[in-house]
């Protein structure tokens, strides 16, 4: 994998950090086309996210995400200099991590 998949932009104002990310994806549910063939199944089944060594987000996706998808979300009592992980894992094994100081 050339570059991470992980666009990530955070955030932090009075110990509240936002962080928004962008994952390059196709996030195929699993299809026939038209012409017969069949697209196998291709998606993000679980993202993470560690602040120091807190998980403060852990979620199950599936097939029903749109490809490329965008994740925003807001934690409170953060310290400036702390350590952000987000990765991510496929149902192909496939997976990526981006880590930040923010």
């Amino acid at each position: 994998m050339a570059g991470s998949t992980i666009k990530i932009r955070t955030a932090l104002r009075k110990g509240v950090l936002t962080v928004r990310a962008l994952i390059r994806h196709p996030m195929e549910v699993g299809r026939t086309r038209d012409d017969g063939t069949r697209v196998a199944p291709h998606f993000i089944q679980r993202v993470t996210c560690t602040l120091g060594e807190e998980v403060v987000l852990d979620a199950d996706w599936g097939g029903g995400i749109a490809k490329d998808p965008y994740l925003s979300f807001v934690i409170d009592g953060v310290d400036a200099g702390t350590r952000l992980r987000l990765a991510w894992e496929d149902n192909k094994g496939g997976r990526d991590e981006i880590v930040v100081t923010v």
